[in-house]
């Protein structure tokens, strides 16, 4: 029997369901990925996930490190992290260099949790 568009989207929602109740120990297994492709990173937590009074629609997770001059750099830590976590996964990836984040992410980032 052919799968359904209802049928994909349940499926999906378990699995999502599974990220947001469990998202910081998905965060730990982040942390260590990023650990061993960057030497200086920080990985911190922000958004809906962290405002309790929200219904969160995804998880923001800002990596910041030196080596993001490096535009590759970006594309090879993402595309580790995707293959990591699933296709289901609701993980959103922000990247920074410490400049960056000096400059900019670090006024809009009222709430952040360091991982």
């Amino acid at each position: 029997m052919p799968r359904t568009l209802v049928k994909f989207l349940m499926e999906k929602t378990k699995k999502e369901k599974k990220y947001f109740s469990n998202y910081l120990d998905y965060c730990k297994i982040i942390k260590k990925e990023v650990e061993m492709i960057l030497e200086d990173a920080k990985v911190f937590v922000f958004g809906s996930i962290l405002k309790k009074n929200e219904i969160p629609q995804d998880i923001d997770i800002l990596i910041i490190s030196g080596e993001f001059t490096d535009y590759q750099k970006k594309s090879k830590t993402l595309l580790i992290l995707q293959k990591k976590l699933g296709s289901f996964s609701p993980f959103e990836f922000h990247f920074a260099t410490p400049e960056e984040y000096n400059n900019w992410w670090k006024h809009f980032l009222k709430e952040k949790l360091e991982i």
